[in-house]
């Protein structure tokens, strides 16, 4: 039996393109790039500079962004509620998960100028099982990916992010919507 360590594809944190990171760890290769997001964002509003989905230049890519992409990849979202209990869930049957936390930034949200320029700070970063038994965190703001454990230890650590600010979703193959419908 072989210990070593998974070999991860991980992409580190530029401008804002938490968003592009997440799906490319998601799918363990570059399958995403800026260009492509932007084409995606530039279908719902072709305006150059402004728009509800991106950041001008930077990324920041929002859920809609990121739903229409998975879709060209035949997946989709299913949102974890906050009052739902982790353990109905059967992590393994899933592609990852995405999760979408507050981003803390006290300079710049002091800005008049630049809290009127840009989104709310929040972040996105992907979860993933490489060998289908332990689960990494594959946020680009770590240097290397980190070991979370078996699902397990994933469950006690999502219960330990704050839930009313942590948005989860699971990623899953179209075809499997109804095996993680909402009950």
């Amino acid at each position: 039996m072989n210990n070593d360590k998974p070999d991860l594809y991980h992409e580190k944190q530029r401008l804002q393109l938490c968003a592009l990171h997440s799906l490319n760890s998601l799918f363990q290769k570059p399958l995403f790039n800026k260009q492509k997001l932007d084409s995606i964002v530039h279908e719902y509003d072709k305006s150059w500079c402004w728009n509800e989905y991106s950041t001008l230049f930077t990324g920041n890519y929002d859920l809609t962004i990121i739903l229409d992409a998975l879709k060209q990849q035949g997946y989709t979202l299913r949102a974890i509620d906050v009052n739902e209990s982790l353990d109905i869930f059967h992590f393994k049957d899933c592609l990852g998960l995405l999760l979408n936390i507050p981003l803390e930034r006290p300079f710049f949200d002091r800005l008049p100028l630049v809290r009127s320029w840009t989104k709310p700070g929040r972040h996105w970063f992907s979860i993933k099982s490489i060998n289908g038994e332990n689960y990494y965190n594959l946020d680009s703001k770590l240097s290397q990916p980190k070991l979370i454990g078996n699902e397990t230890d994933l469950k006690q650590y999502l219960n330990t992010l704050n839930r009313t600010e942590t948005y989860m979703y699971i990623v899953i193959d179209e075809t499997m919507v109804e095996k993680f419908e909402q009950k």
